[in-house]
């Protein structure tokens, strides 16, 4: 036996001519050289083709301009729309410059009116938008002005920002006066309800003598029944012991709109009605009735956040007597400093026009306060 047929024990020979040739084997060799074959070109085929039309499987937009981006859509959130793209990296455009777009992936579309709902976006002929989904027989049709967000990222079931300040003028010698004031508010917010907890209080020596002693607490709850519309109840709780004042307790009830809401403005008023109970230590002052009230809450930042304006109104008019009317401002200017620390200047003016005797109707403070702030 050859070393050919010893290294090839199992496979088959026949004889021709008096030799003995491999048959089986060279069928086996065969068969497996082209599978290999076929493999390898199914390979190519694929990946020709993955490197071919990877670019139509891509999201597309396109801008008023012309202008066209594919990518992957990641987000669209304060009317800028984020594009992930090979080239580029992540591209941000404004939402109100975007003509059409088309998404090859499920996204998460929200409305201006809280409507949402994932799926596949196209462009109709007429311009607008249409989101195909399987929970809705028919694809849902808007314009591209409608869209309020797309993939937007998830939120907390409730969000907390807050403040406080505090202030104090120390003056000895000639003039030997102490002044202390602090303030604060506390706002937890979720979609539908907001809740806001706040206060302040004064108090001044002059000569070891107490001139000014002093306290208001208020609290709101909203409850929004659109987007900007709301359903709001307060309580306010004031006491002043240099206008006789024991104690004025104030509860309302009434409706207000939100016209802006981030971080930059805030902008809401509010139109109701009230109930104040006034309760004096002068004798034959006290005083119960039914009120209208109204209420402006403003605060902005301006220069890219380098300072803020605030100003907060609040008013009360007697639905009995228009001469029981009761004004209270808060005005000034916030300017951050390091962190979430702040210097606030501000002027307070508080108008009463039915004071307890002996007692101005015009209270006017101002504060220079250092202050942090959270959210």
């Amino acid at each position: 036996m050859s070393l050919l047929e010893e290294s090839v024990p199992n496979d088959k020979y026949v004889e021709r001519n008096g030799s003995r040739l491999m048959v089986q084997h060279d069928r086996s060799i065969s068969r497996w050289w082209r599978m290999f074959w076929k493999a390898e070109i199914a390979l190519a085929c694929v990946l020709f083709t993955l490197t071919v039309y990877r670019p139509l499987l891509a999201d597309e937009v396109v801008m008023k301009n012309g202008d066209r981006l594919s990518g992957q859509i990641v987000k669209m959130e304060n009317r800028a729309l984020t594009v992930k793209t090979s080239y580029a990296g992540d591209i941000s455009v404004q939402w109100d410059q975007v003509a059409s777009v088309r998404t090859d992936s499920v996204v998460h579309v929200i409305l201006e009116d809280k409507t949402a709902a994932h799926g596949i976006v196209e462009t109709t002929d007429t311009g607008e938008l249409q989101l195909k989904t399987d929970t809705l027989a028919q694809p849902l049709q808007f314009s591209i002005d409608r869209v309020a967000g797309i993939n937007p990222p998830s939120e907390p079931p409730m969000k907390f920002k807050g403040r406080v300040n505090a202030g104090m003028d120390v003056k000895k010698g000639n003039t030997d006066t102490e002044a202390h004031h602090v303030d604060g508010e506390l706002e937890a917010r979720t979609e539908k309800n907001r809740y806001t907890l706040g206060g302040e209080a004064n108090r001044e020596e002059e000569s070891g003598e107490e001139t000014a002693d002093n306290w208001l607490l208020y609290t709101i709850y909203d409850h929004f029944l659109t987007q900007k519309w709301f359903f709001y109840t307060n309580a306010n709780f004031e006491q002043d012991d240099f206008k006789d004042l024991n104690l004025r307790t104030i509860i309302a009830a009434g409706s207000g709109y939100q016209f802006f809401e981030s971080e930059i403005i805030n902008l809401s008023i509010r139109g109701g009605i009230a109930y104040v109970n006034e309760d004096y230590s002068v004798a034959d002052q006290d005083d119960s009735y039914s009120a209208g009230q109204w209420n402006v809450k403003y605060d902005h930042y301006f220069f890219n956040k380098l300072i803020q304006f605030f100003h907060h109104h609040d008013g009360i008019v007697s639905l009995e007597d228009a001469k029981d009317l009761l004004i209270r401002t808060r005005t000034g200017l916030r300017i951050p400093l390091l962190k979430r620390f702040n210097a606030t200047v501000q002027y307070n003016w508080d108008w009463d026009n039915t004071p307890a005797p002996g007692n101005d109707r015009v209270d006017e403070r101002y504060l220079f306060t250092l202050g942090y702030s959270w959210e």
